[in-house]
C-alpha cells in the first residue's frame, strides 16, 4: 500500500472531518455500562484510488515541517494541514472539495461527472493533477480529460489576469485625474487689475457691468456698494461669461445659471483672494 503522506497532495486528496464515537473499554468496565467517547477524525480519500482510505485523529501529527528560519522541526496535525475543511467542519458547513467543481467543465457529460466523483475526483484541479496509476484508472480518453481540465484552468487564469489589469488601469486613470486636478489648482494664479484691464477693450469697459449670465440682479449688491465700480475689482471689466469661465477653470465648479454680473464679481474676488493668500504662503515657505 502506498504511503499516505506521499499521496496526500493538495489537489489529489479529499479530506473530510467528522465525529467518530469509540467505546472506552476502561471507563465502561469501571462504570459497569458502555461508555463511548467522541473523537474528531480526518478521513482521507485519494483521487482515482478507491482502495486507499485513511482515518486519523484530527489532532494527531500528520507530518513534520522544517522551519526555514530556525531549522527546527514543527509538528503539523491533520486539522492544521487542511484548515479550510476543518473550519467548515467546526462551523457545520458542507465540506466540499476545494477547487473548481466538475460542473463548471463544459466538456464533461453528466455521466462522466458522476463517474469521476465515484473515483473521488471532485474538482478540475484534481482531474488536471492526475498522473501515473491514478490517471490509468480513468481508462481510455483519461489523458485527454486531464489535458482539457488543465487547458480550462490555464484559460481561466488568463482571464483573471486580464480583469486584474483592467481594474488596475481604471484605478491608475482615477489617480492620474486626481493628481492633474491637484496640480491645476496649486498652479492657479490670482488675477490682477492690470491683467484684466490690458485684456479688455474700451467698449468692454463700458458694457461689462450690464452683462449677466441670467436675468435679474443680485439683491446683495446695490448701486455704489461693494464690487461694481471700476477699480474696485479686477473682474469688473470682464464680461460675465469670462468670469464664469475663469471660475470654472480655477475651482472646477461653474456658478449657477442666472447669477448676476455683480454676484459673479464678488465670487471671483473671494476666490482670487484665497489664491493670493495661498501664493503668499508658498513664497514664505520657499
Amino acid at each position: 500500500m502506498p504511503k499516505i503522506d506521499k499521496l496526500a497532495t493538495e489537489n489529489l486528496t479529499v479530506a473530510i472531518f467528522r465525529m467518530h464515537s469509540t467505546k472506552d473499554d476502561v471507563a465502561s468496565k469501571k462504570a459497569g455500562r458502555p461508555i463511548y467517547v467522541d473523537m474528531e477524525v480526518c478521513e482521507l480519500r485519494f483521487a482515482a484510488n478507491r482502495q486507499t482510505v485513511g482515518v486519523f485523529p484530527a489532532h494527531e501529527i500528520f507530518k513534520w515541517n522544517d522551519d526555514a528560519e530556525t531549522g527546527e522541526r514543527e509538528p503539523l496535525t491533520y486539522a492544521l494541514a487542511y484548515p479550510e475543511q476543518y473550519r467548515k467542519f467546526k462551523n457545520g458547513e458542507a465540506q466540499v472539495a476545494s477547487g473548481t467543481p466538475l460542473s463548471e467543465l463544459p466538456f464533461l457529460t453528466q455521466g462522466k461527472r458522476l463517474e469521476l466523483k465515484a473515483l473521488n475526483i471532485h474538482t478540475a484541479e484534481a482531474l488536471a493533477a492526475l498522473d501515473g496509476t491514478p490517471l490509468k484508472q480513468l481508462g481510455q480518453g483519461g489523458r485527454t480529460l486531464k489535458e482539457q481540465a488543465q487547458a480550462y484552468i490555464d484559460k481561466a487564469a488568463g482571464t483573471a489576469d486580464v480583469s486584474s489589469y483592467a481594474a488596475e488601469n481604471v484605478e491608475l486613470k482615477r489617480r492620474l485625474a486626481a493628481l492633474e486636478a491637484k496640480v491645476s489648482a496649486s498652479t492657479a494664479k490670482p488675477v490682477t487689475a492690470t491683467a484684466t484691464s490690458a485684456a479688455a477693450s474700451d467698449d468692454d469697459v463700458g458694457t461689462a457691468g450690464d452683462d449677466a449670465v441670467g436675468e435679474g440682479e443680485d439683491d446683495d449688491f446695490e448701486a455704489g456698494e461693494g464690487p461694481g465700480k471700476e477699480g474696485d475689482s479686477p473682474f469688473f471689466v470682464m464680461a460675465a461669461e469670462d468670469i464664469v469661465n475663469w471660475l470654472k477653470e480655477t475651482t472646477g465648479k461653474k456658478p449657477r445659471a442666472g447669477t448676476s454680473h455683480a454676484a459673479l464679481v464678488k465670487l471671483a474676488d473671494e476666490v482670487n483672494a484665497a489664491l493670493a493668500e495661498k501664493a503668499k504662503g508658498t513664497e514664505a515657505a520657499a
